[in-house]
């Protein structure tokens, strides 16, 4: 007779990456993905320039970008279930504020200061971390299945918000959205996440073969099979560098695009709901580019995929420029989303893989910040450019070499001496 006991049993810590998953789908994707759908609507009834407007998702990513590095410090001494729960009370009244929402540009550049603070402890930062502590092995693929939310939530977002804005109004679209939050983040962290594998008796898995021995539950393992470095001896590297300047270009390319990307489609002449369609697009292959980044990293070199899948975001900024045909309107959508669900899967990897989980939550942090400063100088760059010459010719133009130059930062991670510059970086640290 079989012995039940000897069935293997699913690692406990897949179970953490389908409940973040699902919470990322309540995250800043709500913002991200749906703030273009509101430009037009609060540019008809208020008068605000685009410009104007986009100030106030840069006034978002400046927020994340500041905060990131202090929300690290918060991860790593609280840990990330308590940051994502009281961001998600946070986050949701922020949306909930909109409601509100007066003809003065400052109550809306308010409004999303209060969100994008909420939002802040909802990105990829702290989920990320819980995954990492959970898995040595498969950890690539893991992060690529927990970002997955991420596009979910871009996914249901725009057609959702479309479709309220067309019925009853922008208010109640944002007030949907707070509500969303609140239903789903604050359960969630409130009651299922789990900061580690030794608060359920486990190891992380590839820690030991079945990821299933015990450890005591107050000690948090940041074992790793690469290095562990503090902040400080990180930012001795080339690869902290070469990550923190090509994360911020990508990110303003991406954020560019994105934020403007209803308007830039509607004004060639596409609907509102094509332009929600191609929106949809983008987020699906925002999932794709993820888990393909996910599962490559674990057989190939990172910086490789890295920059292989960041030049493909080239070909999408090209075919914008004829998107008045739906074909490539899509193509447009496709490119973008593909690479920027590789890069927010990719950093998370390369941070621990080149720096350990010692000090995940900082250097994570800081580099996040790069990541939404450059979030913050796409989307206002991209504004300003239109207001100025009411096209977006000239801002495309200018994200094509920006992503090449992004692609091209991944290469020095390869670099067979980047081991000699981290044995160094701990020796100046010690």
């Amino acid at each position: 007779m079989n012995n039940p006991t000897s069935t293997p049993r699913l690692f406990y810590g897949w179970w953490m990456v389908l409940i973040c998953c699902i919470a990322m789908a309540a995250g800043p994707i709500l913002i991200t993905g749906t703030f273009s759908i509101f430009v037009k609507p609060l540019a008809e009834e208020f008068g605000w320039s685009r410009g104007s407007i986009s100030l106030a998702f840069s006034i978002v990513a400046f927020m994340i970008a500041f905060f990131a590095p202090i929300l690290g410090i918060l991860i790593d001494r609280f840990g990330p279930r308590k940051v994502i729960l009281t961001g998600a009370v946070v986050f949701g009244g922020g949306f909930c504020s909109f409601w509100f929402l007066s003809a003065s540009l400052w109550h809306l550049y308010a409004c999303y200061l209060v969100t994008a603070f909420g939002g802040a402890c909802l990105t990829s930062l702290p989920f990320a971390s819980i995954i990492s502590r959970w898995f040595t092995r498969q950890r690539g693929l893991a992060l690529g299945l927990m970002g997955v939310g991420v596009f979910l939530g871009g996914m249901y977002g725009p057609p959702l918000v479309t479709a309220i804005i067309t019925t009853v109004g922008w208010r109640w679209a944002y007030v949907t959205l707070g509500l969303i939050i609140w239903v789903v983040a604050i359960p969630i962290a409130g009651f299922l996440l789990i900061d580690t594998p030794q608060q359920k008796g486990l190891q992380p898995l590839g820690e030991h073969e079945g990821g299933r021995e015990t450890a005591p539950a107050s000690h948090a393992s940041h074992s790793t099979q690469g290095p562990n470095l503090t902040l400080a001896e990180a930012r001795k590297t080339t690869a902290f560098w070469c990550m923190a300047v090509s994360f911020s270009l990508l990110s303003a390319v991406s954020h560019a695009c994105i934020t403007h990307f209803a308007p830039l489609l509607t004004d060639q002449g596409l609907s509102p709901q094509q332009a929600a369609s191609a929106l949809m697009l983008l987020s699906a292959m925002g999932v794709l580019g993820r888990v393909i980044a996910g599962y490559l990293v674990d057989r190939l070199p990172a910086h490789l995929v890295a920059g292989g899948l960041f030049l493909g975001v080239v070909i999408g900024l090209l075919a914008a420029f004829g998107a008045d045909d739906i074909t490539l309107a899509f193509v447009f959508a496709a490119m973008v989303g593909l690479g920027f669900g590789a890069e927010t899967d990719l950093m998370p990897y390369l941070i621990a893989h080149h720096f350990g989980l010692a000090s995940f939550g900082r250097i994570f942090g800081w580099l996040y910040g790069a990541f939404a400063f450059g979030g913050m100088l796409g989307p206002l760059l991209m504004g300003k450019v239109f207001d100025a010459t009411g096209s977006y010719d000239i801002a495309l133009t200018i994200l094509i070499p920006t992503t090449i130059v992004s692609a091209g930062l991944m290469l020095p991670l390869g670099w067979k001496r980047e081991g000699i510059h981290i044995e160094a970086a701990k020796a100046v640290g010690h």
